[in-house]
């Protein structure tokens, strides 16, 4: 950890070390052993923090301000989102319509091609598409 990056620290969550997050308060700990400006530094940001906490007075924001600033929070972080863009639908295997499965309503209600050849007085052989097919027998 460098002395700057111990400054963005000490601004983002104060000189309360133990309030840190675990891995920066470890990576801290090692720059305060070796490092007297570090220690420097965390020093004078808990004077600034005393002088802060002893010179600020006692106040209580007007009606209504809170709600206000909550408003306007809000709505600027809502003029930066963007919704997430509509995926397209695919038709697979786990994802398609139920009328890939099922027919579309209204479909008439014919029998598959194997099914109505099983039913029709001409005979004829089944298709060997779709069907598995039983390996050659070894001939010596």
């Amino acid at each position: 950890m460098t002395p700057e990056e111990l400054d963005d620290l000490l601004c983002q969550y104060g000189a309360q070390l133990r309030a840190w997050p675990t891995g920066h308060r470890q990576a801290v700990a090692a720059l305060l052993l070796s490092s007297r400006e570090a220690r420097a530094r965390v020093r004078e940001m808990r004077r600034l923090e005393r002088l802060i906490a002893e010179d600020a007075p006692e106040m209580v924001p007007p009606p209504g301000m809170l709600e206000r600033v909550e408003r306007t929070l809000v709505g600027a972080a809502l003029q930066d989102w963007k919704p997430p863009a509509p995926q397209p639908l695919r038709a697979s295997a786990r994802g398609a319509p139920a009328s890939v499965f099922f027919g579309s309503p209204g479909a008439s209600s014919a029998q598959p091609p194997s099914s109505a050849a099983a039913n029709s007085d001409t005979e004829q052989a089944p298709s060997a598409r779709g069907r598995r097919q039983a390996p050659e027998p070894h001939r010596d």
